[in-house]
């Protein structure tokens, strides 16, 4: 017979703070997607030889907002890099063991490092500001 309240599981807290670092990673992303749309995914896709006529409509809908999806992105980074940060303490100070879902914090610096290298590429070409 199994005894279920003895089986090791994650603990709600620690769902609730992956769910939401990786919204916070995703909206990150998306929206660094949408401010480099602009200008800086153009002409790095024009440079490598690959046509961008397909972000016109993405750079239609942002651009007028451009500086608000850019706080937004700025925002969510630092939110999810925070959160990953936290975590990752909690952890090296916790007896609890190593954390059980390794790939889904794989992914969540994945796609802050894209978010971070988009971002860095719009100011690098053309900067919003």
């Amino acid at each position: 017979m199994t005894d279920f309240h003895t089986r090791a599981s994650t603990p709600p807290a620690e769902v609730g703070r992956d769910v939401a670092k990786t919204t916070l990673a995703t909206g990150a992303l998306l929206a660094a997607f949408g401010v480099a749309s602009c200008c800086a995914l153009p002409v790095a896709l024009a440079a490598l030889g690959i046509g961008s006529v397909g972000l016109f409509a993405i750079a239609a809908l942002v651009g007028p907002y451009q500086l608000y999806v850019l706080a937004a992105a700025v925002s969510c980074l630092l939110g999810a890099a925070v959160l990953m940060w936290r975590q990752h303490r909690a952890r090296a100070c916790s007896a609890a063991g190593p954390h059980k879902r390794p790939i889904l914090d794989r992914i969540t610096q994945v796609a802050l490092v894209l978010a971070l290298g988009l971002l860095a590429l719009t100011f690098w070409t053309e900067p919003p500001l």
